[in-house]
């Protein structure tokens, strides 16, 4: 395979370094920068990675780039998202895909303007757990799906992801992205109404914490989603990813994170579930170098990502109305 020149937009989210971490064990992937407006986050992790520091997105994007990856606040992925299109340059962007519709539109034309792909970081997509629960559905071993609930709780991350203005909202814009993506890939079905109702009620830090949407899918099926940042911080994982989805022959228990060491050091005060299975990530950027090598469609697109935003602003709507929200 050809050599591949990707680049790192910003280290603001938690999950750049393991993104970046990946796309090292590709001989193929040649990293040719990490640019960070943080200057010495982003020196330390040029040094970590033994790359080059830029600080500004724009100079890294000038570096004749087949890929980036953008892990920058939620607000900024659609200016860096469009940049990087202009350059003709493949794109895998963190989500949540963006923070308005508008810009997530924007993203997706630039990137059919340029003729380059745009992927929004779906690692549950990935995970070995829900590939085989995805497996099982597709093969009808539990009939019809009826109706699936779902649960993604985490830790309050703080920092950016606590201002609205750089976040476009908290535990329900954080969380509710990769249920509704999963509920949308199990089912095949689009959403076609939302209701939610959320509230600031763990934390008080002014932003919601948690949330509980409920959805109606077109094909008929109803999903539930509990999203929250209700782990405190003694709790001994960070991300909680499970489902159950109901058929009329069966039932699957999903559980993403499930191969886990159990942590208890009192001495330490450390208390945690570590994991030795593969969570996803891995299959995320295995399937974005093969996107630059080859120019192919990714398994998980940009118009998944708006798709997934759309629930997800739809049941913001719907907590400041209490209606149900149309999506059709």
């Amino acid at each position: 395979m050809k050599e591949l020149r990707i680049g790192v937009v910003s280290f603001e989210h938690m999950h750049a370094q393991s993104y970046t971490q990946e796309l090292v064990k590709y001989a193929e992937v040649t990293l040719v920068g990490i640019a960070d407006e943080n200057e010495k986050r982003g020196r330390e992790m040029a040094a970590t990675f033994k790359t080059n520091y830029y600080q500004g997105y724009e100079s890294l994007l000038e570096q004749q780039l087949d890929g980036v990856v953008i892990c920058t606040n939620n607000r900024d992925h659609a200016k860096v998202s469009i940049a990087a299109a202009k350059k003709g340059i493949h794109i895998l962007v963190e989500k949540p895909f963006a923070t308005t519709i508008a810009d997530a539109h924007a993203m997706l034309e630039a990137a059919r303007e340029a003729n380059v792909q745009i992927m929004n970081a779906f690692p549950m997509r990935f995970n070995p757990n829900v590939i085989a629960a995805k497996k099982k559905i597709d093969a009808g071993l539990i009939g019809q799906v009826l109706t699936i609930t779902s649960i993604n709780h985490g830790k309050i991350p703080g920092g950016w992801f606590i201002d609205p203005a750089l976040s476009g909202g908290g535990a329900v814009m954080d969380h509710t992205v990769h249920l509704g993506d999963l509920i949308r890939w199990f089912t095949g079905s689009e959403i076609k109404s939302v209701f939610c109702e959320s509230g600031e009620l763990l934390h008080h830090k002014g932003i919601d914490d948690t949330g509980l949407v409920m959805i109606e899918l077109d094909n008929g099926v109803s999903a539930t989603i509990d999203c929250s940042w209700a782990h405190h911080t003694n709790y001994p994982i960070w991300a909680q990813v499970d489902m159950q989805i109901i058929g009329t022959k069966g039932v699957i228990e999903l559980k993403a994170f499930a191969q886990v060491l159990h942590l208890d050091d009192q001495t330490n005060q450390r208390f945690e579930d570590i994991g030795w299975n593969e969570t996803g990530d891995e299959g995320l950027i295995k399937e974005f170098v093969q996107v630059c090598a080859t120019g192919r469609t990714p398994l998980v697109t940009g118009l998944d990502g708006l798709r997934a935003l759309e629930i997800a602003l739809a049941s913001y709507e719907s907590s400041r109305t209490n209606e149900v929200v149309s999506l059709a």
